[in-house]
């Protein structure tokens, strides 16, 4: 069933619906609901999916400091590409500490991608681990699946460059936060 989701939500992120997503998998649409009782439930699968190969693309890298963080950045800018449309169509009205703090799973999970790199660009700016949550909410102001398409899509830009500047417009901010 996610599998065939991902395929019409690729495909059609706007106007994606059950009976949609159910005719691909070859599914009733009662049957998709025994799945997922809505749309937004899969998305939400989706989302975790996605989530999961970053945090996957994390482990498996021995980078550490901002070299970690570029790492994962430059994946996640890939998967904007392919993804985020259909995140983007699904994103929380909730702004991301309120999500934090009621212990949202995507947001944990999310966290769980990006700590490591974090907190060794805290270790590269010779910041202190306190602002791990500062630098948590900075870098989803910065590097949200919104923005990047932008990039990319509206500014045209390649995929390095908007790596590179998200980065350091992050340690900036950062580094700006920290001396106040």
């Amino acid at each position: 069933m996610l599998d065939a989701a991902t395929h019409v939500l690729r495909a059609e992120p706007a106007t994606a619906t059950m009976q949609s997503i159910a005719r691909k998998a070859a599914l009733s649409q009662a049957t998709a609901y025994r799945h997922f009782p809505s749309v937004e439930a899969l998305v939400t699968a989706y989302h975790e999916d996605v989530i999961a190969s970053l945090v996957e693309h994390g482990e498996r890298s021995r980078k550490s400091g901002k070299e970690l963080f570029e790492h994962q950045a430059a994946r996640w800018v890939k998967l904007q590409n392919v993804h985020g449309p259909v995140i983007v169509r699904f994103w929380s009205q909730r702004g991301f500490l309120e999500r934090l703090h009621s212990a949202d799973v995507t947001t944990a999970r999310s966290c769980e991608a990006w700590d490591r790199a974090l907190r060794g660009v805290l270790i590269d700016l010779a910041l202190p681990d306190a602002l791990l949550s500062v630098a948590r909410f900075l870098h989803n102001a910065l590097f949200d699946p919104r923005e990047i398409i932008d990039l990319t899509k509206t500014a045209g830009l390649p995929d390095e460059q908007v790596v590179r500047r998200l980065s350091d417009a992050f340690y900036g901010a950062l580094t700006g936060w920290a001396s106040r």
